[in-house]
C-alpha cells in the first residue's frame, strides 16, 4: 500500500523539528554564554533538551522512511519523536504535530485485501 501522505508529512515533520532544534540550540549557547559573562556559571537546562529533542527529530527522519516498509514501526517512531515537544515547548509544535498525524494514520489505515476468487 503507498503512503505517500503518511511518508511527506512526516519528512516535513522532521525536517522542521531539525531546524526548530538548531534554533533551540543557538539560544541556548547564546544563553549559556551570555550567563557565564554575567554570573561566571555555565548552567543551561535547555542545551541538554534541545540536544534530545535534535535526536528525535533525526528519529523522525528515520521513521519518514521506514514508513514505506514498516508502517508499524514506523509509527511508533513517530510518536516517540513527536516527544520533542516536551523538551522544546512551543519551538516543537508545528514538527510534533506533523509527525504524530502520520504515526495515527498509519496505526488506523488498515491494509486492502485482495479478493480471493475459489
Amino acid at each position: 500500500m503507498k503512503r505517500t501522505i503518511e511518508f511527506f508529512l512526516s519528512l516535513t515533520g522532521s525536517l522542521l523539528g531539525v531546524v526548530a532544534s538548531i534554533f533551540a540550540l543557538v539560544i541556548a549557547y547564546l544563553d549559556l554564554f551570555f550567563h557565564l559573562i554575567r554570573y561566571f556559571e555555565m548552567t543551561s537546562d535547555l542545551i541538554v533538551e534541545a540536544w534530545v529533542s535534535l535526536i528525535l527529530s533525526c528519529i523522525g527522519f528515520t521513521a519518514s522512511i521506514v514508513v514505506l516498509f514498516k508502517p508499524k514501526l514506523s509509527s511508533v517512531l513517530l510518536f516517540v519523536s513527536g516527544g520533542g515537544l516536551i523538551c522544546i515547548d512551543w519551538f516543537y509544535l508545528i514538527p510534533a504535530i506533523l509527525m504524530i498525524i502520520p504515526g495515527i494514520m498509519v496505526f488506523v489505515r488498515k491494509e486492502k485485501s485482495a479478493l480471493k476468487s475459489v
